[in-house]
């Protein structure tokens, strides 16, 4: 998905260890070339096809007492193997070969002299299909009682498919079961055309916990695919993403939103918060913030697997402060 939402605790202030995520699911790599429209196949199979229909009419109309009998069938005989072939060719062989190909080019020019190991995150950011706009995420904050606060957490977006073919999209999101999640709305599709909605009742039947992350989530797999049309094809409706879910957590905690996709531009929105909580954000040179705005806008691109931290803490906490600044 392209927000992978995971609300993880914070270690101990004292402690510089990170917190552990849940793992990752492989992504299947997907080829990016173009499906051929009639047209295409048109364009590329009637040449041959000419071909070997004149190398049939002079095979069966060539005159046997003519002069040169035996060439003119040699080469009538070779037009029609040669159309065989071409065909044969261009419906099943022509896309393995060009992947063949380009797979072995890009070994060579892209990161050129580096390992293999550094060369694949390379080539996968290249071959980005799907890329995430106007990413907004909004925290609504209850009062803490007993050392919790509830957050209701809003998250936005716009999806386009960057490659050259049709792409199946459909959104996840998980969270810790420790956080008791409560997913509660979703809705996506493009404006004007498909849109799919879930609230409660319905989305609830397609959470699904696993054990081994102890994370509850949502899978695309539980989900009903949209197909994504390619913008250089002109297409220029994005997939607009709506998730709503509620998760209850310790008054001094971390949020991490890890991207799933290829993201422009990231926005971390504060709706609610209770006059003795302090929120903050940021520790990078792209983030643009004002004293006492609510909002908090990072000006750069994010790769899938980079992420996003938000801490919330008590005022009178001056440790946590320190901590955080550090």
């Amino acid at each position: 998905m392209p927000a992978f939402e995971i609300v993880a605790e914070e270690p101990a202030l004292d402690s510089g260890n990170p917190a552990t995520l849940p793992a990752k699911e492989r992504k299947t790599r997907v080829r990016r070339f173009h499906a051929l429209g009639l047209k295409d196949y048109a364009r590329l199979l009637l040449p041959l096809l000419g071909v070997g229909v004149l190398g049939g009419a002079a095979r069966l109309k060539y005159p046997y007492w003519w002069p040169a009998t035996d060439l003119v069938f040699f080469v009538a005989d070779s037009f029609i193997v040669s159309s065989v072939l071409g065909v044969l060719v261009v419906l099943f062989w022509a896309r393995l070969l060009v992947e063949r190909v380009s797979d072995g080019l890009a070994q060579r020019l892209i990161g050129r002299g580096l390992p293999p190991e550094l060369q694949a995150p390379i080539r996968d950011i290249v071959g980005t299909d799907l890329v995430t706009d106007h990413y907004v995420k909004t925290y609504a904050f209850s009062t803490p009682e007993d050392g919790y606060v509830s957050v209701d957490i809003e998250v936005r977006y716009e999806l386009r498919n960057y490659s050259e073919a049709a792409r199946d999209y459909a959104p996840e999101i998980a969270a810790e079961i420790l956080f008791q999640p409560e997913f509660r709305f979703l809705e996506y599709g493009i404006a004007g055309r498909k849109i799919y909605t879930f609230s409660d009742e319905n989305l609830s039947s397609k959470v699904e916990t696993v054990d081994e992350l102890n994370v509850r989530r949502v899978p695309r797999s539980a989900l009903p695919p949209l197909s994504l049309k390619p913008v250089r094809t002109g297409e220029k409706s994005a997939c607009q993403v709506t998730w709503r879910y509620r998760v209850t957590v310790p008054d001094q905690y971390c949020d991490l939103t890890e991207f799933g996709e290829a993201t422009i531009g990231a926005t971390l929105q504060l709706q609610d918060l209770p006059e003795e909580l302090e929120f903050i954000s940021g520790r990078d040179a792209s983030l643009h913030h004002e004293v006492g705005s609510q909002s908090w806008y990072f000006d750069k691109s994010f790769i899938s697997g980079q992420h996003l931290s938000a801490w919330w803490f008590r005022k009178f906490s001056r440790q946590s402060s320190r901590h955080i600044a550090r």
